[in-house]
C-alpha cells in the first residue's frame, strides 16, 4: 500500500510539474491536474491538502532533483581526473550531455516560474528558492575554488564570481530558450562558458 501511495503521489507531481511549466502555477487548476493523471479528487486530496501544499511539494522535489543531479556530475568528474580544471570542464560538459540526451525538450526552470508569480506564494517559498539557488552556486564555487588553487587566471576573478556568472547564465538561458522554443540555446551558452574558463586558465 505504501508503494502504491508513493506511486500515486509521484504521478500527481509529474502531471502538475508539466502543467505548471507550460502554463504557470496560477494558470494550472487542480481539475486539470486530476484530469492529467486519471485519478479522483479524493486521491489528490489524500496526498495534498491544497494547491499550496502541492506547490511546496513540487518546488521541494525540483530542488532536490537538481542538487542531486549536479552533485552526481561533480562526484563523477572527480573520478575521471585529478586536475581541478579538467574536473570543472567535465562537470559542465556532463550537464550539457544530460540536456542533449533528454527524450523531451528541457521544460525550463521551475524556480523562475515561481519567482514570476511571487504574489501567489508565501514568503517562505521565495526564501526556499533563494536557498536552493545558493546551494547550486556553492557546488560550482567549490569546483572553481579548487581550480584557482592550482591555476592563475588571466583576469582577476574569484570562485564566487565565476559561480554567480554560471548560475545567472543558466537562469537567463532558460528564459530566452523558452521564449524562442529553442532548448539548444541552453547548451550553447553552457559551451560558451566552458570556452571562457579555458581562456581564463589555459595558456
Amino acid at each position: 500500500m505504501a508503494i502504491r501511495g508513493e506511486e500515486t503521489r509521484a504521478k500527481i507531481l509529474d502531471a502538475a510539474k508539466q502543467l505548471v511549466m507550460d502554463r504557470g502555477f496560477s494558470g494550472t487548476s487542480i481539475d486539470e491536474i486530476i484530469k492529467g493523471t486519471g485519478l479522483t479528487k479524493g486521491a489528490f486530496f489524500h496526498h495534498f491538502s491544497s494547491k499550496s501544499d502541492l506547490a511546496e511539494a513540487l518546488l521541494t522535489q525540483y530542488a532536490e532533483d537538481d542538487v542531486n543531479l549536479f552533485i552526481g556530475h561533480s562526484e563523477k568528474a572527480k573520478t575521471l581526473s585529478d586536475d581541478p580544471l579538467e574536473q570543472a570542464l567535465m562537470f559542465i560538459k556532463m550537464f550539457e550531455t544530460y540536456l542533449e540526451e533528454l527524450e523531451e525538450p528541457f521544460p525550463g526552470c521551475m524556480f523562475a516560474s515561481y519567482i514570476y508569480e511571487g504574489e501567489q506564494f508565501d514568503p517562505t517559498v521565495r526564501k526556499f528558492i533563494e536557498t536552493s539557488l545558493k546551494a547550486w552556486e556553492q557546488i560550482y564555487e567549490e569546483r572553481f575554488d579548487a581550480v584557482l588553487v592550482k591555476y592563475q587566471p588571466k583576469l582577476r576573478i574569484t570562485a564566487k564570481q565565476l559561480a554567480e556568472t554560471f548560475v545567472c547564465l543558466l537562469e537567463g538561458a532558460f528564459l530566452v530558450a523558452r521564449s524562442r522554443n529553442d532548448t539548444g540555446l541552453i547548451i550553447r551558452q553552457s559551451r560558451q562558458f566552458r570556452k571562457y574558463l579555458e581562456f581564463l586558465f589555459y595558456d
